[in-house]
Formats: structure tokens, C-alpha cells, sequence
């Protein structure tokens, strides 16, 4: 999800993958957002109504604590990445942000460019250069044209601030309390989740 201002530009606030939703809006009853999505990653995303959905959470209580839940976790990691963007290096935040990101792509390599991490972190591009340049001189990650290899997902962590275990933690307690998963096709080898930044 992203913010912006007509002086300052993007950044993002939020990521949303194969755990969320976009569209919290709508599920609070409001019938606007403040937030524009973009979806950084080619992937499958499934859509409802906001009529059904409402419908649906009023029916199955179990449908609404997970919908609250999710909430939850989002409101969490926007306070914590609000923290870390004050407070954190960029190296730490680009490894929370990266770490994230495999986390919920399920798979290593992130297709994102230099470019895309500038507008996300909010910093030139000469910025992240330098900052991927040194990460992958830790062995954490691999550069590639037009993506970025997380080859060793705990050296990355050595090299992130204790947000990245904070927000991962609360997406873990969402997972184990049974947040149910929706694929598009088992036999669909080529079935990407979805993953939303800003």
C-alpha cells in the first residue's frame, strides 16, 4: 500500500501477500481509502464483492476474527515499519523489507528493481545500490537483472533490526491460529501469490 503527497511523493506503508487482504476500508465500513495498491509481482489475487464479504463475516464468526485478526497484523506492521524508517538504517531496512518479501512471495527470488526499492524505502536510487552491494558482500542475497536473490535467508537476518521479527511474529501467530489459504490450482506449477506493496 502507498502514501503520498502531492510535494513528497510515494512510499510505502504496508505489505500485503498470500496472508491479506487490501481493501481493509471497506471491511471497517468505510467506503474510501487514503491508500493506492500496486502489485509489484505477476501472481493470481482472488476478489470479492464488498457486499458478499460483509454478508459472509456476518454469517461465519469465524470469517470475521480472521478478517480482524489480519487487521491486526497490518496495523502492527505499519506502526513497526513507521519505527524503522524514523529510526533504522537503510541497510536494515532494506533487509526487513527483502526478508518480508520472501516471506510472502514464498519463494527466494524477489522481481524487484533498484528502482521500485528507491520509491518503497524512500531514498535515491544510488542509495539502494550501494546498500544491495553491500548485503551481497554478506552472502545474504544475490543481485540479478531485474531481481534480487535471497540466497541465505539468516545471514539477511543478521542484517535487519528486530522490526523484521516483530512483524514476521504476528503474521506467524495469524498463520498457526488457522488462517485459511486460498490456491488457485494444485496442478498450477506456475502459480505465484500476490504480493501488494505500498
Amino acid at each position: 500500500m502507498l502514501m503520498r503527497t502531492q510535494r513528497d511523493g510515494p512510499v510505502e506503508i504496508a505489505m500485503v501477500g498470500r496472508l491479506g487482504f487490501v481493501g481493509v476500508a471497506a471491511v471497517l465500513g468505510i467506503q474510501r481509502s487514503a491508500n493506492r495498491c500496486l502489485m509489484l509481482v505477476p501472481g493470481y489475487a482472488l476478489r470479492i464483492a464488498v457486499s458478499d464479504l460483509r454478508r459472509v463475516a456476518h454469517r461465519y464468526p469465524d470469517v470475521q476474527q480472521q478478517l480482524s485478526g489480519y487487521i491486526h497484523a497490518l496495523l502492527v506492521q505499519n506502526a513497526q515499519t513507521t519505527l524503522c524508517s524514523a529510526r533504522h538504517s537503510l541497510e536494515e531496512r532494506l533487509s526487513r523489507w527483502l526478508l518480508l518479501a520472501v516471506d510472502r512471495l514464498d519463494d527466494r527470488v524477489i522481481p524487484v528493481t533498484h528502482d521500485m526499492l528507491s520509491v518503497i524505502l524512500g531514498v535515491r536510487r544510488a542509495s539502494i545500490t550501494t546498500a544491495l552491494a553491500e548485503l551481497e558482500e554478506t552472502g545474504g542475497l544475490v543481485r540479478q537483472r531485474g531481481g534480487i536473490d535471497v540466497c541465505n535467508h539468516a545471514a539477511l537476518e543478521r542484517r535487519t533490526c528486530e522490526c523484521y521479527q516483530i512483524i514476521a511474529s504476528e503474521y506467524g501467530y495469524l498463520n498457526r491460529s488457522g488462517l485459511h489459504e486460498h490456491r488457485m490450482s494444485a496442478d498450477n506449477s506456475q502459480m505465484r501469490s500476490c504480493l501488494s506493496c505500498f
